[in-house]
């Protein structure tokens, strides 16, 4: 089997049993149906089953090593750096977006259900805990791991310039999807920064500013939720 065969290969084993199934759950199941346990629980199981997965094809498959996701020792200022750059450049897109599109498109999303189970949540201190902490960690590693993971496949398939940037948008665009249950404008937030990250992925060839900036946002976003609501 060749190289270009075994990341094809690779990127299907992401893509296809993890997003399509996220994509599907989003538009076919009833969201009024999850429960406390259930969302803390199964969402914790799958994360760790994707990030499992993608390590061992990574290892096993790919034969690399994890220094394809990762910067070379000593650029640990530079990983912080950028990693909060690009947790400025989401509270931007949502300031931005809250200000312009937001406002110019109009959307039905009934929010109350989430909003709700969110309630219920933190009304419990140690399910609040759970989902401040691991939950929102290993949600955050899956989701950054997956798009590296899926970025570094498709590179390696052909290092063309314009090859490279279908891959940026395409996968920024795949992600994008999962969020069709949260309103087109919440969708063209999450395009633009996925976009942003997975660019300064390319540049810089780190996960670690991805998982810094993704892991404090929606850490900040939880407890800021906890506090007032």
């Amino acid at each position: 089997m060749n190289s270009k065969t075994k990341n094809i290969i690779a990127v299907g084993i992401v893509v296809i049993p993890f997003y399509f199934s996220a994509f599907l759950q989003k538009i076919l199941v009833n969201q009024s149906e999850i429960f406390v346990q259930n969302f803390l629980g199964i969402y914790m199981i799958l994360s760790i089953f994707g990030i499992s997965v993608i390590l061992l094809t990574n290892k096993y498959l790919l034969k690399n090593k994890w220094s394809v996701f990762a910067t070379p020792k000593g650029r640990v200022i530079i990983d912080i750096s950028l990693g909060f750059l690009l947790l400025s450049f989401m509270y931007f897109i949502n300031s931005l977006g809250n200000i312009t599109y937001f406002k110019w498109i109009p959307t039905d999303v009934d929010r109350s259900i989430m909003i709700n189970l969110l309630k219920e949540i933190f009304s419990n201190k140690l399910y609040a805990m759970i989902m401040v902490g691991p939950f929102n960690w290993l949600n955050e590693i899956f989701a950054v791991l997956s798009i590296v993971f899926i970025l570094n496949n498709l590179w390696q398939i052909s290092n063309k310039k314009h090859w490279i940037w279908i891959s940026i948008i395409g996968t920024a665009m795949l992600f994008t999807l999962l969020q069709i249950d949260q309103g087109i404008p919440s969708m063209i937030n999450t395009f633009l920064i996925i976009s942003f990250s997975t660019f300064i992925y390319y540049k810089y060839r780190s996960i670690y500013p991805l998982l810094i900036a993704g892991i404090l946002y929606q850490t900040i976003d939880l407890i800021r939720f906890w506090i007032y609501f």
